[in-house]
């Protein structure tokens, strides 16, 4: 298992979402595809990402730094 399939493994059980290495692992029935959990996995880590930088924009700007 390769280091990004372990951190999704793991992202998805804290968000609720349990999955197994593919569609058809345990549990039986997945409330949702692996494809979907990467979709949402990506938009929510690319928010937050864009989320950060815009905070230390705003604060650089209010500090002086820029």
């Amino acid at each position: 298992m390769s280091e990004q399939q372990r951190w999704l493994k793991w992202w998805a059980r804290t968000v609720g979402m349990p999955i197994g290495l593919n569609d058809d692992d345990k549990p039986e029935f997945l409330p949702i595809t692996q494809g979907a959990v990467q979709k949402s996995f990506a938009c929510s880590y690319l928010l937050d990402r864009f989320t950060c930088f815009i905070i230390i924009a705003g604060n650089g700007r209010t500090l002086g730094w820029w």
